[in-house]
């Protein structure tokens, strides 16, 4: 390092350096700052939009409890409708839209508006959402196309067979067991059943209305 033998020589120096160096110094630090807080500013702004989509949610859910003690008025429908939606398209990139959409095809089912379940359901489907939501999705969408025609068995079997239902298995497979049931096909009823029952004991949950299903076949 050069040595400089006054203050005076030293004062120099540096104005002399900062005036080549300085201004790149200090956007080096602001872009730095910037990303700083940006980024903060950014958590904070995805904090809100949780907050507000949580607080919509939860309004949401209040409306559709109604639902457990009769039929909703048409005050509520129009409630539920508009949260759900509101939920769906301004917060299209929070899992509380996906719950909305669940919402909405529950309610559709109770009003025995099957299509419009069906849309519900297909929509979480195309959603960049959890594994396990689009496994329950894809669950609800076979029950509703079964529901809808026993004619339509095998589509609802095709949406859930060949799939990794992991911890959903006992549900996946008591489904596959009603839809065998109803070709009249027992045996492979027989053997969904009891893969229903074996998940149901491995989640150690175990499942006596599916048992109550195979005691009913063994007797036939």
């Amino acid at each position: 390092m050069e040595a400089y033998r006054t203050e005076e020589e030293q004062l120099e120096a540096l104005k002399k350096w900062w005036k080549e160096n300085g201004t790149a110094i200090l956007v080096g630090i602001s872009v730095a700052l910037a990303g700083v807080f940006g980024y903060k500013g950014w958590q904070n702004h995805k904090l809100s939009v949780a907050a507000e989509a949580s607080a919509i949610y939860s309004d949401l859910l209040e409306v559709s409890s109604k639902s457990a003690q009769g039929e909703l008025s048409d005050e509520d429908k129009s409630s539920l409708e508009h949260l759900a939606n509101q939920l769906k398209t301004e917060f299209s990139d929070t899992t509380y839209a996906v719950f909305a959409a669940f919402v909405k095809a529950k309610q559709a089912v109770a009003e025995k508006d099957l299509a419009a379940a069906k849309t519900e359901l297909e929509w979480v489907l195309k959603q960049d959402v959890d594994t396990n939501l689009k496994l329950v999705a894809k669950l609800r969408l076979a029950r509703v196309i079964f529901a809808e025609s026993t004619d339509q068995a095998d589509k609802a079997l095709a949406l859930v067979e060949k799939v990794d239902a992991g911890k959903f298995t006992a549900n996946y497979e008591s489904f596959k067991g009603d839809v065998y049931l109803a070709q009249g096909n027992q045996a492979k009823a027989r053997d969904a059943y009891q893969k229903a029952l074996d998940a149901s004991k491995d989640n150690g949950q175990p499942n006596l209305f599916v048992q109550v299903k195979l005691d009913d076949l063994a007797a036939q």
